[in-house]
Order: C-alpha cells, then structure tokens, then sequence
C-alpha cells in the first residue's frame, strides 16, 4: 500500500457532503448532449424500455429534451418515489428485450401503480436550469461519470460502506419498535448499526462532523453513540442553531456549539469535514429539506452545495482544499451503464448504479473522468492523506477500501487560477428561495397555501424522514439531548 504522495500529500483539508437517492443520468446526464461538456457518458447513451400503453417495454434513444424535466424543482410527491431496496433494483438491472439495464419502467409500474402519465418518471432527467449550481462546478471542476454507488441498494447500505466499507449488523429497540409498530401498522426501521468506521483511524482533532439532523455517524458506530465519551467536540450544525445562554452553559459538555459555517469563517476547519444534508426541515416556509431525497426540491440541495462551495473559496486554504459532493445511491431512478463487476468476499457481485459525483478545488483538474470509484474511495483518500501512519490505518480496514483507487490522480502539483467567480448563482438561488417562501405562505384569501408542504397543509414526512424520527427517538433515549446533532 502507497501513502498520500505528489499533489494529494498537498491537500490540508478534505470535504466530504453526500447527497440522497439520485442517479447520475438523472441529475447530470444532461451534460453528455450537445452543449454540455465532452467526453461525458451521459443521457446520449441512455437507452429506455416502454411503449405508450405499458403493456410491453421496448427498447429506444431518447434524446435531447425527451425526458427532460422542463422546469426546476420536484414534479412529484412521494407515492411517485421508485423504489431502491435491493430487489427492486435488482428488478432495474434485469434484460429486457435484449436490453439491460431494462427494467426500470416495469418496477416503478409494478411498485407504485402511478397514473399512466407518470409511467416514464424513472426515465427523467434534470437539465442545467434546475442544477445551475452543478453545471457551474462541473465545467469548473471534475466530472466523474464512473463513481457507482458501493452496493446496488439502498440509503444505508450504501451510507455504511462511505463510513466503513462494508455493511454490519443492525441495532434493535424491542420496545420502541413495539410502539412504533403500534401506531405506523408496520414494523419500523431504526437506522443504527454496528460498524467500526474510518474516523477511528484518526485522531479526535483531526475530523468534525456536521449535521441540522442527528450525524449518520452516530447511527454507523457505536463509539459516537457513547455521548460521555470524549469526542463529543466533533459534532457540529453545518448552519448555527440559536440556543439560550443558559442551555448553552448546561449542555456545553455534550457538544460544540460551533457550525461549518463558523469554522470555515475563522479558519477552524480540521483536517476532514462530513456534511450531512438537512434530511428532515419542519418550517411551514421553507421546501421539505435539502438532501435531494424525493420529494425535496433539488433546488434546496442546491442552495446547500452553493453555500458549501462560497464558505470554503473564501478560506486562506482554498488552494489545498478538496471537496467532493456525491450520492449515496441512484433512488430507483434510470441509469444506462451496467453496474461492473467486484469480487471483495462481500454478498454483493457487483457495484451498484452510478451516481453523480463532482470533485472540485483549485488542484483539480478540469476534466472528465472515466475511472470507475465507489464510495470507498473517500475512505482510502481521507486515510492516506491524513492517518497517522496509513498502511497500518488501510490494513485495519475491509477489502473493499484497501483495493479502492484514491482521488490523487484527479489533483494537479499547482493551484489553478482560472477559476471564474460564482457571485451570480446566489441572485438565481436567491429568486428560487423567495419564490418558493411566497408559494407556502397563507394565501391572499387567507386559506391554505399554494404549495401542498405549505401554511395550512399537514405535515407528511417521506420514509426517510420517518426513518429519523425513530432515529433520533433511540438517540435521546440513549441520552443524546434535544438540540444537538
């Protein structure tokens, strides 16, 4: 095993923000038409299977605008979010007629019974005016059109094997599960496992983790689970949270009070930063959250990468910043590659479907790339830059991790100087963001809002967000306090 060496041994800090259920042809295979970027194996390779009439999925090329969602935001509600658990996708990447992967359209049928004009949605794309931010780092930065999510499944597989490189068991909560399943009808699913991950490889003051939600951490490792334990400076808001001064002096010993934002503004960022989205938002005045998870406004999460981006080109350390924005797993929604095949000793014969995925900072180089990574790769490149002694830190962790490449070859020996300023994407996400406030307030005729997740509506959580209410209900009976991520 090689340690970080040439442009990467340069890097003094690594961002990390993974995003929710979208696939790459979904969100960026836009960039593959005519007036995208060159060289990106996107939408003009896609290939669909369905007829009018649903009866019968046949191959076809669908072109530029075909697909497309023609106006920025969600078109959809939560009963048209495809299916991602591993025999749905399993269905997804089946043959059909010659074609694989060929069963999208039939699983979404078959799954969520849609009306018919609804039946091509797995098949939809996004464009440039509903991901400006993207298309703005994409023609900056780096492209990669082969980052496949770890396993082809979904959210928490995918999320353990960024954290871990492989999957562990889950934790059960016989007697909150029971009520749960009392009053959902159903038996719940409480995302806390039992993995060892890459963080235990590094020194306390090396990494922070920033959340508006309890971390994904805390769920993946037990360690952070122990809230006496003395890393409990390493979880922070990604955005200030306004307490009083008195809980402030009674929980100060729990958690820091500082946030991404804070610690960029004053040059406090450690060595590693992992963002988690906003996975569940309740304001009445704001779009539901912005982790992209269907049916979130990808405008949201757009303006959250917008705000990343603009706080970290503002530090002294830009030039030795590295920063990669991806997805944890496709969302049920089409991608034209096939998955590659991965021999690990895991249960898993093949990667999962590819995802976006942008690499961006002063030493990447503008290009496209081709190379195949997985979410490992975080894991290998976090390490080999920053563990006290990197072998021994690789050896400790599964096959997966230590087989994966590193970003290094995307870095570049010098800071480049041609980046252009970002300054008029904050007055399109601006206009987005007072649109969006104006359609949930109380209507001029002082009923419900316009908008269904607005003033007078009732609050429906997708099953994400469902997955966290139960998420945090076992986090504070195991003591984490109210307030904290």
């Amino acid at each position: 095993m090689s340690t970080a060496s040439g442009p990467l041994d340069s890097i003094k800090h690594i961002v990390v923000l993974m995003m929710e259920n979208r696939s790459f042809d979904h969100m960026l295979g836009y960039l593959g038409e005519p007036g995208g970027i060159e060289g990106v194996d996107g939408i003009q390779n896609a290939h669909a299977n369905f007829d009018a009439e649903g009866n019968e999925y046949k191959p076809y090329a669908y072109g530029p605008g075909e697909t497309a969602f023609h106006k920025p935001g969600e078109p959809f509600d939560e009963s048209l979010d495809p299916c991602h658990a591993p025999d749905c996708v399993a269905e997804q990447l089946s043959e059909f007629n010659g074609v694989k992967p060929g069963g999208f359209v039939k699983n979404f049928i078959e799954k969520n019974k849609p009306p018919q004009e609804w039946w091509r949605l797995p098949m939809g794309h996004y464009t440039a005016d509903s991901v400006p931010v993207y298309d703005f780092l994409a023609r900056q930065f780096c492209v990669c059109d082969a980052w496949h999510s770890s396993i082809p499944g979904d959210t928490w597989p995918n999320r353990l094997y960024s954290l871990a490189g492989k999957e562990g068991p889950k934790v059960h909560f016989g007697l909150l599960e029971e009520i749960a399943e009392l009053f959902t009808g159903k038996t719940p699913s409480i995302p806390i496992f039992e993995v060892e991950a890459f963080t235990r490889q590094l020194g306390d003051e090396q990494w922070r983790w920033y959340s508006d939600d309890p971390a994904t951490l805390r769920g993946a490792d037990k360690r952070y689970r122990d809230f006496d334990h003395s890393n409990r400076d390493n979880f922070a808001f990604f955005d200030r949270k306004l307490v009083g001064e008195i809980t402030q002096i009674l929980e100060s010993p729990i958690a820091s009070h500082s946030s991404f934002i804070d610690d960029a503004a004053t040059g406090r960022l450690r060595e590693v930063s992992w963002i988690d989205p906003n996975f569940v938002n309740l304001h009445t005045l704001d779009p539901l959250s912005n982790d992209d998870h269907p049916p979130s406004d990808i405008l949201a999460g757009q303006e959250l990468v917008l705000e990343l981006y603009d706080a970290l080109a503002k530090t002294a350390d830009w030039e030795d910043t590295l920063l990669v924005v991806c997805y944890d797993e496709h969302g049920g929604f089409y991608d034209h590659v096939n998955p590659p095949p991965v021999n690990d000793g895991s249960a898993y014969s093949t990667y999962g479907v590819r995802v976006p995925a942008l690499v961006i900072g002063p030493r990447v180089k503008r290009e496209v790339s081709h190379q195949l990574f997985d979410h490992t790769s975080l894991i290998k490149t976090i390490l080999l830059r920053f563990a006290a002694d990197p072998e021994q830190a690789l050896a400790r962790m599964p096959a997966r991790v230590q087989a994966a490449p590193d970003l290094g070859m995307l870095l570049q020996d010098a800071p480049r100087s041609d980046i252009p300023p970002h300054d008029d994407l904050h007055a399109v996400i601006d206009t987005w963001r007072n649109r969006a406030r104006a359609e949930r307030r109380v209507s001029a005729a002082g009923g419900p809002s316009s908008a269904v997740d607005g003033a007078g509506h009732p609050l429906a959580l997708t099953h994400i967000q469902k997955e966290f209410a139960l998420f945090v209900g076992a986090l504070r009976k195991k003591g984490l306090p109210a307030g904290h991520p």
